[in-house]
C-alpha cells in the first residue's frame, strides 16, 4: 500500500514532537537534529526548511510544549478573580489535579525544564519569559491568598512553585524508580488520580475544613 502524502504542516508538527522526546532525554546540546528528523522517517535538510536553527527548533517544541500545558490545565489568571478564598481553593485544587495529570502524560516537560534549568543562558530566559513567569507569579499570588485564609500550607510563597512542580512530575519522570520500589504502574489512572489527591491533602490542607464550616 502507498504510505499517505505527508503535508509540510504535517512534518512540522511531527518534527516538533520529536523534538521534545530528543531534547528531554538529551538537553539542548546532547540532542541531535539528525536523530530528530529520522525518528520521524524525515532527513536532516527538512528540519533546515522547517526552522531556522536548532534554538528554533527548541524554542518552538517548548512553546507547543507549554500550549499544551494551557490546554490541560486552563488560564491560570481566573484562578484569583474567585469571589471568596474557598472558591479560589477549589479552583487551585483543580488546578493542582490537571497539572499533575498532565505531568504523567508529558514526562518530557519537567525533563526539559531539568536540563534548561542547570545553565544561566538566553535559552532559558526565553523560556521563563516567555512561558513560565506568568505560572509562577499567579502561582505564589494565589498561594498567598490561601495561606493566609489558613487554606494553604505554612510554606513560603517564594518556595511553594518548586514544591508542586516537584511533588507533581517527579514519580512519572523517575517512573521506573516508583515500579521497582512500590510494584505499581505510576502511569496508571488511578495511581496518578490519588497522587493528585495527595498533593491536594497535603498543600491545601484547610481546604476540607473550610468547606465544612460554611
Amino acid at each position: 500500500m502507498r504510505r499517505p502524502r505527508r503535508t509540510r504542516d504535517d512534518l512540522r508538527d511531527q518534527l516538533i514532537e520529536s523534538a521534545l522526546v530528543e531534547f528531554a532525554a538529551k538537553g539542548f546540546d546532547g540532542a541531535s537534529t539528525r536523530s530528530i528528523a529520522e525518528r520521524v522517517d524525515a532527513h536532516q535538510p527538512q528540519i533546515n526548511y522547517h526552522f531556522a536553527s536548532k534554538e528554533a527548533l527548541w524554542d518552538a517544541a517548548v512553546a507547543h510544549l507549554f500550549d499544551q500545558l494551557l490546554n490541560a490545565v486552563g488560564e491560570v489568571a481566573p484562578l484569583d478573580g474567585a469571589d471568596d478564598d474557598i472558591e479560589a481553593g477549589l479552583a487551585f485544587a483543580d488546578a493542582l489535579r490537571r497539572f499533575v495529570r498532565f505531568a504523567a502524560d508529558h514526562p518530557e516537560l519537567n525533563r526539559i525544564m531539568v536540563h534548561a534549568g542547570t545553565e544561566d543562558n538566553d535559552r532559558l530566559h526565553r523560556m521563563l519569559e516567555r512561558h513560565v513567569r506568568a505560572w509562577y507569579e499567579i502561582t505564589t499570588t494565589v498561594w498567598t491568598r490561601l495561606r493566609d485564609a489558613g487554606i494553604a500550607a505554612p510554606i513560603a510563597p517564594s518556595n511553594v512553585y518548586w514544591v508542586i512542580v516537584g511533588a507533581a512530575s517527579l514519580p512519572f519522570v523517575n517512573a521506573p524508580e516508583v515500579r521497582v520500589l512500590t510494584g505499581t504502574e505510576p502511569n496508571a489512572r488511578a495511581w496518578v488520580e490519588t497522587h493528585a489527591d495527595g498533593i491536594v491533602a497535603t498543600l491545601l490542607p484547610g481546604l476540607t475544613t473550610a468547606r465544612t464550616d460554611r
